[in-house]
């Protein structure tokens, strides 16, 4: 039976990669990012992740162009709780983006180079118990990002492939901090991150 399963699996995969020119010419489809070399740095002494995984639409206009709008979403609580004590932290961020890619065909493969750019939303929420009652501190962050980046993708079908991309990521936050019981404005501070990132694609095309 496995013996059987493995020769099924390799014809398979042997007429997959013998398909020729399996790849649309036009259209526009969805796609996620499945893996993430995420990239975390501080803003204003908290910890956040700049990046989380994003959806995408590719829309190509011809074999050699394309482009790619995206935009992603996480929010995310954890409690921690010590005898009287009991702190919760949210953390919420927003992506939107559009990606330009020059492309180059090979038979079932793709190859494709260009940037993403895009504006970026980080939120962070803490609340804690102290005798005076709870304190609420929080943290807003928003700024740009800009990804140099190429790509390469492999073509089952018309209609679906994966594939893989590195970026050199530059990103610019500028935050703010507001806290429950502080009556002054505090300062607004600026962050920045250059780093690279590595994604895998799953995409579908219609």
């Amino acid at each position: 039976m496995m013996k059987s399963l493995v020769i099924g699996i390799v014809v398979l995969m042997v007429c997959l990669m013998n398909v020729s020119e399996a790849q649309p010419v036009k259209g526009w489809g969805l796609g996620i990012s499945v893996l993430d070399a995420q990239q975390a740095f501080e803003i204003g002494q908290t910890e956040g992740a700049a990046y989380n995984h994003s959806i995408v639409v590719p829309i190509i206009l011809n074999q050699g162009f394309r482009l790619e709008p995206e935009i992603g979403f996480f929010n995310g609580t954890s409690t921690e709780e010590e005898l009287q004590d009991k702190e919760e932290y949210t953390t919420t961020q927003y992506r939107i983006g559009i990606g330009v890619f020059p492309q180059s065909s090979m038979k079932s493969s793709v190859v494709y180079y260009g940037a993403r750019v895009g504006y970026l939303v980080l939120n962070r929420k803490q609340e804690f118990s102290d005798p005076t009652g709870m304190i609420t501190e929080e943290l807003k962050g928003s700024g740009i990002f800009i990804a140099p980046a190429v790509g390469g993708e492999y073509y089952f079908s018309n209609s679906f492939c994966i594939g893989g991309e590195a970026q050199i990521v530059y990103a610019s936050i500028n935050t703010e901090v507001d806290v429950s019981y502080q009556t002054t404005s505090l300062p607004e501070f600026k962050d920045t991150l250059i780093s690279t990132r590595g994604l895998v694609f799953v995409r579908f095309f219609f």
